[in-house]
């Protein structure tokens, strides 16, 4: 149902039970692996940059001379330590699943990425700790942490593959925009070269157009071209239009639709997957071998499946799963209707149960009334103006919201005892806003008793009130709409996590590039800078001196404001013009390739989980309707149904996304 499933080498081991023991172990050590990606990425954060060489706390030398993060800097020995434990963890996982999988371990690609990687880890960390190799041991050791997920990590992996897969289709449109952008630079150089010094040789002419066509320079750099000549603008409108509006988008969209053509790859993997494992589980139900399973079998194996906790109770529905299954009509489930059972389940459980609710009591109290909410909201925004008012007066009036403060304190106090006698502490606590509620007005109501015998605890009062106040967000989930936003971003952003993640990894990577390449470079007093608009915007503080310094500039060039001012400077630094390569080949991978594909996969798995939670809420009203029609009773609005769409994975994200495409 989730694309986990029990390997079959574990099912065929000659142990089986220690094998199955392994393979639980090995999942369950899912969240110690994520732990350990975390460590790794966040390690550089603190690594002392491989040009420094003097001594902690300031091994780059004076910070006021080198503009650094300010982040403290650890003993590369401790550094060592942390990346030896995170690999021996990674280890005992590969271990485990060599185990468990048994021969079939060598037959896969990725297990031995797996334990090549790392054994390169264990070289580089005995060749750093031994001073073998010194600093390159160091630098070599961080490009590997970043193939660490890559590797490790499912999720992440596929979405490195897919990417991988339609580099080719990049390429091709990259060949295209180059082409256009130097035949443009030439016209250009030929046209404005005696005007203007923004095209006075081909070199630079090529160099202003390719950023012109990020928008970073416009209008600036034809600004003294059309000041000398009206017409250049037909040059530079044509080229923007053509450049920017037409060949970046369709570089936009031959990418993505690529992207997707490899995701529905990938959902074909996952399904030709699953019906492998689904037949495996037939023939190891089928024991008395009739190439069909009775229906005292299959009843069985529903209570059986009712009990994960991951997928939703069917236990009530086994009679409907059994006849949905038996397309045959002759009691018998054959190895084709078998192979439906995941599909089975999932429509079942998407379709509404029988409508056989009444109304409870707790429903007819007046707790629930949309009267007593508006004034509930209304005491709760009075003692946020309260508490705001206090805080900015003094002497009577000082005291007077102090006490109104606390009448309001005891007024959410009997709000929650009220709800607490009509509702029941259950139906009470299973609300995150009773919960958030309940544990301000017990602190309110404790720091009123304090303060009979303690008067510094009467000012905190006021701010429990203006936290408490906060709850006023949730008047935002009053407007449906938005509610159904709010609930599908919490749903989509998780899902969205892996691809998130690797335009994390491809920004990581070029930022310790950046830092082995540029390292040490910009400084106070650095006569290559003076003059550059580097240094006169203040834009020395973006610079790769350190890894945190260097992922903030990286962040700064994937939004591409202004993007080529820092290319100019480190041109300046360097003293050479092919330090813009770098910046350039950022600009065509973190931006134009990945960026775009981490953007319009959210925007179309989050419109996409948007159409299918409202399609669930109109069927819901409907459904609500109908039954308010049957029993003759009217449904306030304020209880209107709604219902978000469930967890997602990233795999269940590719399958919409698929399936509507």
């Amino acid at each position: 149902m989730q694309g986990r499933y029990l390997p079959l080498p574990v099912v065929y081991h000659k142990d089986y039970d220690t094998a199955k023991r392994a393979f639980i172990l090995y999942h369950q050590l899912y969240i110690a692996r994520a732990l350990v990606y975390v460590i790794l990425m966040l390690l550089p954060f603190f690594e002392v940059p491989a040009w420094c060489n003097e001594k902690l706390p300031h091994p780059c030398g004076d910070p006021k001379k080198y503009p650094l993060s300010g982040l403290p800097y650890i003993h590369p020995y401790i550094s060592l330590a942390i990346e030896t434990c995170c690999v021996l963890l990674l280890a005992w996982s590969v271990a485990l699943q060599r185990y468990f999988l048994g021969s079939s371990f060598w037959q896969n690609q990725i297990s031995i990425y797996k334990v090549v990687l790392l054994v390169a880890m264990y070289i580089s960390i005995s060749a750093s700790a031994l001073g073998i190799a010194g600093d390159q041991g160091t630098k070599i050791s961080m490009y590997l942490r970043i193939l660490i997920p890559i590797v490790f990590s499912r999720a992440i992996r596929g979405c490195f593959r897919m990417t991988l897969l339609i580099v080719h289709t990049f390429m091709d449109i990259t060949v295209l925009v180059v082409i256009f952008v130097m035949l443009s630079a030439w016209l250009g150089t030929t046209l404005f070269s005696e005007s203007t010094i923004e095209f006075k040789d081909y070199g630079t002419s090529l160099l202003n157009l390719f950023v012109l066509l990020t928008t970073a320079n416009n209008p600036s750099v034809w600004a003294t071209a059309y000041r000398t000549n009206r017409f250049a603008f037909f040059f530079f409108s044509t080229y923007l239009l053509v450049g920017f509006f037409f060949l970046m988008n369709l570089a936009f969209s031959v990418v993505y639709s690529n992207y997707k053509t490899q995701m529905a790859v990938e959902v074909a993997k996952r399904i030709t997957a699953r019906q492998g494992n689904l037949r495996a589980a037939f023939s190891l139900l089928d024991i008395r071998h009739q190439e069909w399973i009775d229906g005292a079998t299959m009843i069985a194996l529903f209570l059986a499946i009712g009990r994960y906790r991951h997928i939703p109770d069917v236990r009530a529905r086994t009679s409907h799963l059994f006849l949905a299954l038996n397309k045959r009509g002759d009691f018998k489930i054959w190895s084709d209707e078998f192979e439906e059972l995941c599909d089975v389940i999932a429509k079942e459980v998407e379709r509404p149960p029988e409508l056989r609710r009444r109304m409870s009591k707790s429903e007819m109290q007046f707790v629930n009334h949309p009267v007593y909410s508006y004034v509930v909201w209304g005491f709760t925004l009075g003692s946020l103006a309260a508490a705001i008012t206090e805080l900015n007066v003094n002497g009577s009036a000082k005291l007077l919201l102090l006490s109104i403060e606390f009448l309001f304190g005891w007024v959410f106090a009997m709000d929650a005892l009220l709800k607490l006698c009509l509702q029941g502490w259950k139906s009470y606590w299973g609300r995150l806003l009773n919960k958030f509620d309940f544990v301000l007005t017990v602190l309110v109501v404790a720091l009123h008793f304090s303060s009979f015998f303690y008067d510094g605890a009467r000012p905190w009062v006021s701010y429990l009130l203006i936290v408490r106040g906060f709850r006023t967000i949730a008047l935002l989930s009053l407007i449906t709409r938005w509610r159904l936003m709010a609930q599908t971003l919490i749903v989509v952003i998780p899902a969205t996590a892996p691809i998130l993640a690797l335009q994390f990894l491809i920004c990581s990577a070029f930022s310790i590039l950046g830092m082995h390449l540029f390292g040490g470079l910009v400084y106070e007093g650095n006569p290559a800078l003076t003059g550059t608009q580097y240094l006169d915007l203040g834009f020395e503080v973006f610079n790769y001196n350190d890894y945190a310094s260097a992922m903030a500039t990286s962040f700064n060039l994937c939004v591409v404001n202004k993007w080529y001012v820092i290319m100019d400077g480190y041109a300046a630094a360097t003293n050479s013009r092919w330090s813009r390569i770098f910046f350039m080949a950022f600009w065509a991978i973190a931006v134009v390739f990945t960026l775009n594909v981490v953007v319009a996969f959210f925007t179309e798995a989050f419109t996409n989980q948007m159409e299918k939670a409202e399609r669930i809420r109109a069927r819901e009203l409907k459904r609500n309707a109908e039954e308010d029609a049957r029993l003759g009773r009217k449904r306030s609005g304020m209880n209107l149904p709604f219902r978000a769409t469930k967890s997602l994975s990233y795999y269940d994200l590719y399958e919409d996304i698929v399936k509507k495409t």
